[in-house]
C-alpha cells in the first residue's frame, strides 16, 4: 500500500506541480588560451533532439555527456518535484578574443526551446604560472610543485572602499575580497580591522560556498567577497581602516612518491594553511561645512521627514499619538528625537523609538520613527507648531531642512470632567477652579494679641535676620563650590565614572538573562570604554587602545590590569562575530568586567 501511495504521489506531483520549462547554458565568463573548461546545458524537463552549434576557436574535447537528477519531496503534505537534465561538454579555448556561443536547442513535448547565448572572453595566459591540466572530473589543478612558498600574486586579500574622501559621519562601504589562483578549501577565523576613529556596522552576507572567476590584468583569479561593513567616521583627518587578516587553507600539489594507482592518476595533494593580511585603506575625512543651522544635530545622508497624528478631535484625558518618521539613507540609527513644542495643557510622555534599518551594499537604508503619546487635560483648541529637521545632504554637499506640521487639535470636555474650558493661549496654571460656586464664611475665630506688643524690634525679629543671613552665606559658599566643580567636566566625569559603568553593567546583565548575545557584548564594551574615557579624561574622539594603554601606564596602573581590561574588550568584539568559546561566554566576560573595574577604581581614586 505504501508503495502504491508513493507512486500515486509522484504521478500527482507531475500532473499538478508541473513547472515552466527552463533551458539555460553555463560556462566561465573569462578563460585563458589553452584552458579547458566545462560547457553545460541544463533543462528542467525531459527533452529530446538536443543540438548545439560549434564555435571557431573553441574545440570540443569530450561530450556531450548526459546526466539527470529527479527527486520528490513531501513537506507538510505539500509535494514538490525537481527534475534536471544536463548536457556537458569539455572544451578548450584555442586563441584570444571574444567569442559568442550560440543558443542550443531541445524539444520538450513537441515544442522547441532555445538556451541563452554565452559570451566568453579568452585572454593570453601568464607564462609565469604553472601549466594546468584537466583531471578525470574536468577540474583544473596546478601541476606538482615542491615549493612551500605562496606568491603574494597567487593569494591575497583586498580591502576595497566605495569612497576615499568623505565628510564626518558620512557612510563608507568597505568590502573585503579574496583573490586566489590556488585551490582554496577552507576559511579560518577572521580577525577584523580595529576601525579606530569609526563606528562600524556589519553587513550580513550569505555563506561563501563558491568562488567566481574574474579577470585581473592578464590573469584569471577566483574571487569571493568575505565581509562587508558600513563605517561612520567620528573624527577628521586621514584615517586608516586597518588590516583584515584570515587563515586560509588550500590544496598544495606534491611530488612525493605515490602509494597507489589513484594517486598517480589524479595527483597527490596536501592541505596547507597560510595567514593572509590585507592592504591598508586610508579614508580622508573632512569636517562638515561651518554654516550649520541652529537645529543641526549630526544627521548625515539623504533623509525625508514625515509626521502625522492619529486623531485631531478628541475629548479630555483621551490619548493622541504623534508619529514622526525619518526615512532614507545615512546614519539613521544615531539620530536623536526631534525638538517639538507641545501645548502646556498636554501631558507628553517620552517617545517610543522604532528602527527599521537594512544594512546592504547601498549602505544603511530604512527609517526611524518616534511615537509621542499625548493626553490633553483641558478642553479647547490647541496647536502643535510646525517643527523642522536639518541634515547634511551628501549628494548635494549642503545642509537641508525638512519641515512638518502644524497640527491643530480640538479637545472637547469629556463626561464627568469638572475643569473649565481654556484657550491654548493661557497656561493651565493661569486659570484655577475651586470646584464649587459658593465660598463659605470662615467660622474659626482669629487669636487675639496683646496691645502694644509688636514683632518688629523683638528678639525673634533679629534672630530671623541673623539666621537668614547665615543660611544665605552657607548656601552661597556651597553653591559656588558646586559650580566650580561642575565647571570642571573632566572632574565630574571622573567622579561619576564608576556609577555610569555600573548602570551599563546592569543593563548588560539584563541582556545576558534574555540571551540577547549581541546586545550584551555591545553594552559590555560601552561600559568598559565609557569607564576608561570618564576615569582617564580621554575624549571619545581620541579613544583608542593605544591611548588608553599609555594613559593607564602614566597613572601607574599595573600592567596586569591594563591587559585584563583590553583583553575583555577584544573578547567581546570577537564574540559578536564568532561562536562562543570558554573565554567569550557572557557570564565569564561579565564577571571579569566587574572585577577589573573594581580594581581600576581602587587604583584610580
Amino acid at each position: 500500500m505504501k508503495r502504491w501511495y508513493f507512486i500515486i504521489l509522484i504521478i500527482f506531483a507531475k500532473c499538478t506541480f508541473a513547472q515552466d520549462v527552463s533551458f539555460k547554458a553555463l560556462a566561465p565568463e573569462v578563460v585563458e588560451v589553452g584552458q579547458q573548461f566545462r560547457l553545460t546545458y541544463s533543462v528542467n524537463a525531459k527533452a529530446q533532439n538536443f543540438s548545439a552549434q560549434a564555435v571557431n576557436g573553441i574545440n570540443v574535447l569530450a561530450g556531450p555527456s548526459t546526466s539527470q537528477s529527479n527527486n520528490v519531496s513531501i513537506v507538510n503534505g505539500k509535494v514538490t518535484q525537481n527534475f534536471e537534465l544536463r548536457y556537458t561538454y569539455i572544451v578548450q579555448a584555442m586563441k584570444e578574443g571574444n567569442f559568442t556561443i550560440p543558443s542550443a536547442e531541445v524539444i520538450v513535448e513537441g515544442k522547441v526551446y532555445k538556451s541563452n547565448p554565452l559570451k566568453i572572453e579568452v585572454i593570453k595566459g601568464n607564462a609565469a604560472q604553472n601549466k594546468k591540466s584537466v583531471n578525470a572530473a574536468g577540474i583544473n589543478q596546478a601541476q606538482a610543485n615542491n615549493s612551500t612558498q605562496v606568491s603574494k600574486d597567487d593569494l591575497f586579500l583586498k580591502v576595497l572602499v566605495n569612497k576615499t574622501k568623505v565628510h564626518r559621519e558620512e557612510q563608507v562601504i568597505v568590502t573585503v575580497k579574496l583573490y586566489s589562483r590556488l585551490r582554496v578549501t577552507q576559511l579560518g577565523a577572521p580577525k577584523f580591522p580595529a576601525f579606530d576613529g569609526f563606528v562600524s556596522e556589519r553587513i550580513k552576507l550569505p555563506p561563501l560556498n563558491s568562488l567566481n572567476e574574474e579577470r585581473i590584468g592578464n590573469d584569471i583569479y577566483l574571487t569571493g567577497v568575505l565581509e562587508k561593513f558600513i563605517l561612520y567616521p567620528q573624527k577628521t583627518g586621514d584615517l586608516n581602516i586597518g588590516n583584515y587578516s584570515q587563515d586560509i587553507f588550500y590544496h598544495k600539489s606534491t611530488n612525493r612518491r605515490s602509494r597507489n594507482m589513484f594517486d598517480d592518476l589524479f595527483g597527490m595533494v596536501e592541505t596547507e594553511k597560510i595567514n593572509v593580511l590585507s592592504n591598508d585603506a586610508i579614508i580622508h575625512v573632512s569636517s562638515l561645512p561651518s554654516n550649520k543651522p541652529y537645529n543641526f544635530s549630526g544627521a548625515v545622508g539623504k533623509l525625508k521627514l514625515t509626521a502625522s497624528i492619529d486623531n485631531n478631535s478628541v475629548k479630555t484625558n483621551d490619548a493622541i499619538n504623534l508619529k514622526v518618521k525619518l526615512s532614507g539613507s545615512g546614519n539613521i540609527k544615531y539620530i536623536n528625537p526631534l525638538e517639538i513644542e507641545f501645548p502646556s495643557d498636554f501631558d507628553v510622555y517620552d517617545p517610543k523609538i522604532n528602527d527599521n534599518i537594512k544594512y546592504s551594499e547601498q549602505g544603511a537604508i530604512g527609517n526611524k520613527s518616534f511615537e509621542y503619546l499625548m493626553i490633553p487635560r483641558h478642553a479647547g483648541d490647541f496647536t502643535i507648531p510646525a517643527f523642522s529637521f536639518t541634515y547634511f545632504d551628501t549628494e548635494q554637499d549642503q545642509y537641508k531642512t525638512e519641515k512638518a506640521g502644524p497640527f491643530k487639535i480640538t479637545v472637547a470636555k469629556s463626561e464627568g470632567d469638572t475643569t473649565v474650558t481654556v484657550s491654548s493661549v493661557f497656561n493651565k496654571e493661569d486659570v484655577r477652579f475651586f470646584g464649587k460656586d459658593i465660598r463659605f464664611i470662615k467660622k474659626n475665630e482669629n487669636p487675639l494679641k496683646p496691645i502694644n506688643k509688636f514683632f518688629f524690634g523683638s528678639l525673634g525679629f533679629y534672630l530671623v535676620y541673623i539666621i537668614g543671613f547665615l543660611i544665605f552665606i552657607t548656601v552661597f559658599i556651597f553653591r559656588k563650590k558646586m559650580m566650580k566643580q561642575n565647571a570642571n567636566v573632566m572632574l565630574v566625569k571622573n567622579k561619576k565614572a564608576n556609577k555610569f559603568a555600573r548602570k551599563r553593567l546592569n543593563k548588560a546583565s539584563g541582556f545576558m538573562k534574555q540571551n540577547q548575545n549581541e546586545s550584551f557584548y555591545e553594552e559590555l564594551v560601552k561600559a568598559l570604554w565609557g569607564y576608561i574615557s570618564d576615569k582617564l579624561g580621554i575624549p571619545v574622539a581620541d579613544l583608542s587602545k593605544d591611548n588608553a594603554r599609555n594613559e593607564m601606564i602614566t597613572r601607574d596602573v599595573d600592567q596586569e590590569y591594563i591587559e585584563q581590561v583590553l583583553s575583555i574588550i577584544d573578547r567581546c568584539e570577537y564574540a559578536r562575530y564568532a561562536p562562543d568559546t570558554a573565554e567569550t561566554k557572557m557570564d565569564v566576560l561579565y564577571n571579569d568586567a566587574i572585577k577589573v573595574i573594581s580594581k581600576l577604581q581602587q587604583k584610580l581614586k
